[in-house]
């Protein structure tokens, strides 16, 4: 039980910090962040739109189920979550049915979304600013956008992978907070909780939904 436990309490500090920064990725619309060629600009734009949406006096303790639902729709276009959740399960996708990958991949980012909205609210005032690249995207596909939250208390600084689908949007599939890989460690955890499970992959993926409720 205590392993458990532990696994729960990781998942709930991770999901708090990634949340919060996967909140600074939201667009208002798809049609207006398909049309955006430069993946810094999309992280600097939305950051902004995160914060006029907390403007509109929608209260996430009040009013939990829609600041859920509204979040929910706006994150849908710039995160990549299906891909990010088959990581997370790494080689146990493998394994796993379709059905199993679709509750899996439903459970995480409910879990975000849901954490998003316990602490949200907090990070309103913040001095969030996206670095320019160091040299020009060009034709890739796949880049690192570099952004700093600025507190009284210091610098962090977040570099976000970004990649460009087949029909030229740019979405997030990683991100590094102060040298931790969250992609790295959200698999480590998935993995330990199956071999603790004895490879049971279902009962894996209760107790992260029951972690990150």
């Amino acid at each position: 039980m205590s392993s458990c436990n532990s696994m729960v309490q990781t998942i709930q500090k991770l999901a708090v910090c990634a949340v919060i920064l996967l909140g600074n990725m939201v667009s208002m619309n798809a049609n207006a962040q398909a049309t955006y060629s430069d993946p810094h600009k999309v992280v600097a734009d939305t950051t902004t739109q995160v914060i006029e949406l907390l403007k509109t006096g929608i209260d996430p303790a009040k009013q939990p189920d829609e600041f859920i639902e509204q979040v929910s729709a706006i994150l849908d276009p710039v995160v990549a979550f299906d891909y990010i959740a088959k990581g997370v399960m790494g080689v146990h996708a493998e394994n796993a049915s379709p059905e199993q990958i679709k509750q899996f991949s439903a459970s995480f980012k409910k879990g975000l979304v849901s954490t998003y909205g316990q602490g949200i609210s907090n990070f309103q005032d913040l001095d969030i600013v996206v670095l320019p690249s160091s040299e020009p995207i060009g034709d890739r596909r796949r880049v690192p956008v570099v952004q700093e939250i600025r507190t009284s208390s210091g610098v962090t600084k977040v570099s976000y992978s970004m990649a460009k689908n087949r029909k030229g949007q740019w979405k997030m599939l990683n991100l590094v907070l102060s040298g931790i890989n969250f992609g790295q460690t959200f698999r480590g955890q998935f993995a330990a909780a199956v071999d603790r499970n004895g490879g049971d992959i279902d009962k894996t993926i209760q107790e992260w939904e029951n972690g990150v409720k």
